[in-house]
Parts: C-alpha cells; structure tokens; sequence
C-alpha cells in the first residue's frame, strides 16, 4: 500500500514536471506593451486602440519593441492633432513599400476609421501624373501638417521648420519610422 502511494506521488510530480515548461513558457507572438496587447497577425502586428469606450482594432508591419530605437520628436503627437487638415508626401520614384508607410498613417489618421478625422491628402514631391497632387514641406499652413516621407542618412521621426519627417535609410526603414509615428500618435509608445 505504502509503496503504491508513493508511486502515485513520483508519478504525479513527473507528470507536473513535464508540463511545468509549457506553463511557463512565453508566447513569443503576443505581449503587452504600455497596457498595450501586441498581437502577431500573419500581415505584421495588431493592437487594440479605444476611443471612449469605441475599440478600434489596428493593424501595422512592425511591433513597438522593434522600433523602441528609433527617435521621435515628442511635440509631433500635439502638432498632428492640433490640426484639421494632414498632406502626406513622398517622392514618386520609391516603390510601393514606401507607400505602405504613408498607407499606415493615413489609415490610423483619417477619416475611415473614424479614430481621428483628420483629412488626409496624399501626393508626391514632384510630377509623377495628372491625377496625383505635388506637394512639399513648404505647404505647411496655419490649418494643414505636411509629412514628408523620404530616404536618407537616418532612421527617426523628426520636426523641420515645422514639417514632419519620416525618414529611413532604407524603404524598408520608412515603413519602420511610419510606424513608430503612428504608435507614438496611439500612445502605445511614449
């Protein structure tokens, strides 16, 4: 009886022992970031953004953690939600991965979620065709923002002479330094 019982016993605690890893194991495509849920989605990253008690669910190419080295001005959150009116610009010979950037912004921004309802108007730097607006930093106005994203010698998220770079040093880069605007924007990261 005695020698049974302690059967049972070592059989239990190797039973708990092999499924202790998976208790404690981490979840490497889900965490909380600034009482954020991050969530891993086969297109990049989601998160959950609440307008009064209206959620909101976003999605983004990159998580908070892999963008926490990239800098940003800390009065770009205020200018943009300062004004009505948003141009987001970019030089028309970047391919399309740049514009996925300028896409993450728009959406969060404008008015199809209804998050922020800020207008937001795309163009490019210079010509590209009839139907598409040229415009550049020096349209900054009293009512309009302008954000230019383009490639350079960084990867941040900067203010100049009142217009709001989104710079990478690669394309790929742009859409890392879009999306840390946009979390910043969320107030996912600070």
């Amino acid at each position: 009886m005695q020698e049974r019982t302690i059967l049972i016993i070592v059989g239990v605690v190797l039973v708990l022992a092999a499924f202790s890893p998976l208790i404690f194991m981490k979840n490497d495509n889900e965490y909380n970031y600034n009482d954020f849920k991050i969530q891993k989605i086969p297109t990049g990253w989601a998160t959950w953004a609440y307008k009064g008690s209206q959620p909101y669910y976003l999605q983004l190419r990159h998580d908070p953690k892999t963008l926490e080295n990239i800098s940003i001005d800390s009065d770009i959150r205020s200018l943009i939600l300062s004004k009505n009116v948003l141009g987001i610009t970019i030089d028309p010979n970047l391919t399309s991965l740049s514009v996925i950037g300028a896409i993450d912004i728009a959406n969060i921004l404008g008015r199809r979620l209804g998050l922020y309802n800020i207008q937001v108007i795309g163009g490019t730097t210079e010509f590209a065709n009839d139907a598409t607006q040229v415009f550049n930093c020096s349209d900054v106005a009293q009512d309009v923002n302008i954000i230019l994203l383009k490639l350079g010698g960084k990867t941040e998220v900067y203010l100049e002479d009142g217009c709001i770079i989104v710079e990478g040093e690669t394309q790929e880069d742009i859409t890392r330094s879009a999306d840390r605007l946009v979390y910043q924007i969320l107030d996912v990261m600070k």
